[in-house]
């Protein structure tokens, strides 16, 4: 009978092992999905930067120094130098007065819609 229940675990267990290994790669396929269509977003919202800075180029004599200069500044808004933005600050709501998150909607408080904020600054 020990035999019988030590071979039943062992069974249980690998048919759980089984199913924890398809379910990691079910979601490990998931994660690789995601990220093609991310790479795909920042192609072309690189193709999008760069067809603006082309027209900021010709119709108002921008240089590239002056936009590196640019982003080096607001790079630097956090106080360092590490090629991210700064996050936008927690917020006060415009009704009860208490800090929100600054990605949230709405007033986790009172319900209140929350300025919207397309930059930190």
């Amino acid at each position: 009978m020990f035999t019988s229940s030590a071979s039943y675990y062992d069974r249980t267990a690998t048919a759980q092992a089984q199913a924890d290994a398809n379910n990691a790669k079910s979601k490990a396929m998931e994660s690789q999905a995601e990220v093609a269509v991310l790479r795909q977003d920042v192609e072309r919202l690189l193709m999008i930067s760069e067809a603006l800075w082309s027209f900021l180029k010709k119709e108002h004599d921008y240089t590239d120094d002056q936009l590196a200069d640019k982003v080096t500044e607001i790079d630097l808004r956090d106080g360092q130098l590490d090629g991210r933005t700064a996050q936008a600050p927690a917020a006060p709501c415009p009704q009860c007065g208490r800090v929100n998150a600054a990605r949230r909607p709405r007033c986790i408080y009172c319900g209140t819609p929350l300025p919207v904020t397309l930059f930190a600054s």
